[in-house]
């Protein structure tokens, strides 16, 4: 089975109940219940202990992600959640290592779709060298990690662009979906986000994580199907089985623009996402 698009992650600290509780009305695709870095090292126990209760609730909602720690917690709060059957695991600071491929095959194993959070220089450079994952498999890119580990005073837009680029092309290579959008923890700002949101989209990455719940619907409509785009997409695979017998490797559509290919593909993956997504 395919699993449909999702557009928006939202961070949960797994230990604040009242968070949780929301949840489900959050709007977002997929909610990350997050055992790592929002929880204080005294509250691990008691943040697995939710995430427990959390996924052991049948009420529909958005997905479910656990994101684990590091090392040997992260493998027995892999252990612990599996029995839950999550849609899926986010495994930190992942770099190629002993750990992470111990990860990757526990979550293989419990039919569960693994997410690979890159937030380190080691990791980024070895993300060909991480063990083979599933074609379902997620990344995300954790900037302010990434930042601190290349020890970045400058964390704009314009500084993250090699970092992005590289990520989206090696998940590209990879052939797995397109990577998850960094976090922006500068809250207050919602225009603002709503540009970076759309510069990302533009240059290769499929979907955001949010901080927020604020944040959530811009990042719904910008990573959604824009209708306008969708019926594009369908008049251009129209016009192609008309002109298929004609032997024309490329032509010019009906709004002007060249059509080869690489257009037809681009047609056939968007309507087949809405086709995914309605079904």
């Amino acid at each position: 089975m395919t699993p449909r698009t999702l557009r928006s992650h939202l961070y949960l600290p797994a230990d604040n109940e009242r968070f949780l509780a929301k949840a489900p009305d959050s709007g977002a695709d997929a909610v990350i219940l997050d055992l790592e870095d929002a929880v204080a090292p005294d509250r691990k126990a008691a943040a697995l202990a939710g995430a427990l209760r959390y996924l052991e609730d049948a009420a529909p909602g958005p997905e479910r992600w656990v994101r684990v720690n590091g090392g040997d917690r992260g493998l027995a709060e892999i252990e612990a959640v599996a029995s839950a059957h999550p849609d899926g695991v986010w495994l930190p600071k992942a770099e190629p290592g002993e750990w992470i491929g111990t990860a990757v095959a526990a979550l293989g194993a419990a039919g569960i779709r693994p997410g690979i959070l890159i937030e380190s220089a080691a990791g980024l450079v070895g993300l060909p060298n991480l063990p083979p994952l599933p074609g379902d498999a997620l990344t995300q890119l954790g900037e302010v990690d990434m930042a601190a580990d290349l020890r970045m005073r400058d964390r704009s837009e314009e500084a993250m662009v090699p970092f992005r680029a590289r990520i989206v092309l090696e998940t590209a290579i990879r052939r797995l979906p397109q990577p998850v959008a960094p976090v922006d923890d500068r809250l207050g700002d919602a225009a603002a986000f709503r540009a970076g949101s759309v510069l990302l989209r533009d240059r290769g990455f499929g979907s955001r994580a949010c901080i927020h719940p604020s944040q959530v619907p811009i990042v719904n409509e910008v990573f959604g199907i824009d209708p306008d785009e969708l019926e594009r997409a369908r008049r251009v695979l129209e016009q192609h089985a008309e002109r298929s017998g004609d032997g024309l490797g490329a032509y010019r559509d009906e709004d002007g623009r060249m059509a080869d290919l690489a257009t037809i593909r681009w047609a056939r993956d968007l309507v087949g996402r809405a086709e995914g997504e309605q079904g």
